[in-house]
């Protein structure tokens, strides 16, 4: 099959990249010709296709809102790509007519392309099949986070309630056009358009069902590879991700706050985040927490194999985090929040353990139980490589996703 793959970004940032490349390299294996179209990037990668790709907003080098000069021209590229880019339509259409898919994987589109791609399809007859990875259809900050604790009130009432809370940047236009945006498409019916909806958790379906239709949604988790079975345990327990408020890791901190336990944490920060971490551990003068920065998958794969176990305490809805899957693949034990799809990634006394969102002393209590049982910990850790190479291994994952493309190639 030929698979025209849109993303917004065309390098690798974050989880919604390695997954991009991922399949990418997956659907290749197995015989499939893939044909890109993101945002043009000096970072992108190098592919034939890149002719086709739409300028950044800001010029080709800017990837995050706090980069952007805030011209007359990019305040237009903004609002464009939130509500709807005549732009991105017309060169995606182009691309459609020159190269002729079968099927178009529509990834993170929103802010940098616009749902005019699903448009952009439909128009040249491409059928249509998108991942939803976090819940920007329901909540305008994606997170249905506010203030620092879970929050569904766009999905109980609608989104302008992001306009009385000014959940966009703290600013009530920002969340005006955002929400204007949501409910356009919801008035246009964009995402009924779409052929089928691929889901990472059963937990994201259940959000999602109040707007989507739960039988064009099938839970496909993400795909890890297999690592080797085999760790060489060093001295520290370990956080990845980025190091924003939805993360977490301020809890990880408190929880090893005046003890011996070493906390190593990889990620870096774009919106300043970051530093009030950084403050909060060099106030304390906590000699036992490391921040490593943002490291390479290469890099990554030695300080998961040496880590004793993995900390996800996460204060929002977590939809299948890739580092609890590259954790599982490194036969690293997991200790998270019990949120979202966690429930459904972490058993109880199986391959980690849950505790409750914010509760730094019960997650210092079952870090501290867990260092002192070597045994308990190689259960764990072997339940959880176990599980990796099962549930969610990529062969799994290809036979899922190339099932639902040629069930809408057909149609």
């Amino acid at each position: 099959m030929k698979i025209l793959l849109i993303n917004s970004r065309y390098f690798i940032y974050g989880g919604a990249e390695k997954y991009t490349f991922g399949v990418m390299n997956l659907l290749e294996k197995n015989g499939h010709e893939v044909i890109p179209f993101s945002v043009k990037n000096p970072k992108n990668q190098n592919t034939k296709y890149s002719r086709y790709f739409v300028d950044a907003i800001g010029g080709n080098d800017k990837v995050f809102y706090e980069e952007y000069k805030k011209t007359p021209k990019t305040i237009y590229q903004l609002l464009e790509r939130q509500i709807y880019s005549f732009e991105v339509k017309k060169k995606l259409g182009k691309l459609i007519k020159d190269t002729k898919p079968d099927v178009a994987y529509i990834l993170h589109h929103a802010n940098k392309l616009s749902p005019s791609v699903i448009d952009a399809c439909k128009k040249e007859g491409v059928p249509t099949v998108v991942r939803i990875s976090d819940f920007s259809l329901l909540c305008v900050d994606h997170f249905l986070l506010r203030d620092g604790r879970v929050c569904e009130k766009c999905i109980e009432k609608n989104p302008l309630q992001s306009v009385k809370y000014s959940c966009v940047k703290n600013s009530k236009l920002a969340s005006l056009v955002k929400s204007s945006s949501l409910f356009l498409h919801r008035f246009l019916k964009t995402y009924q358009k779409v052929d089928h909806f691929v889901v990472p958790s059963n937990h994201t379906i259940k959000k999602l069902s109040v707007i989507l239709d739960k039988d064009k949604m099938t839970c496909v988790p993400t795909p890890v590879n297999k690592q080797n079975k085999q760790k060489k345990i060093g001295d520290y327990i370990l956080c990845v991700g980025r190091l924003e408020e939805e993360k977490g890791f301020i809890y990880a901190i408190k929880a090893v706050e005046g003890t011996n336990i070493k906390l190593k944490i990889s990620g870096n920060t774009h919106s300043g985040y970051g530093n009030k971490l950084f403050d909060y551990v060099k106030n304390k003068k906590l000699k036992n927490v490391e921040f490593l920065g943002l490291k390479s998958q290469e890099e990554l794969q030695k300080i998961y194999s040496e880590a004793i176990l993995v900390v996800i305490p996460g204060i929002w809805y977590e939809n299948l985090p890739n580092v609890s899957l590259e954790a599982m693949a490194h036969s690293n034990p997991l200790v998270v929040s019990d949120l979202g799809s966690m429930k459904e990634i972490v058993k109880n006394g199986y391959n980690g353990f849950r505790f409750p969102e914010k509760n730094y002393k019960k997650l210092r209590e079952l870090i501290t139980s867990l260092l002192d049982n070597k045994n308990e910990l190689r259960k764990l850790g072997e339940n959880s490589y176990k599980n990796a190479i099962s549930t969610y291994s990529p062969e799994n994952h290809y036979k899922k996703l190339i099932s639902i493309f040629k069930q809408v190639a057909k149609k």
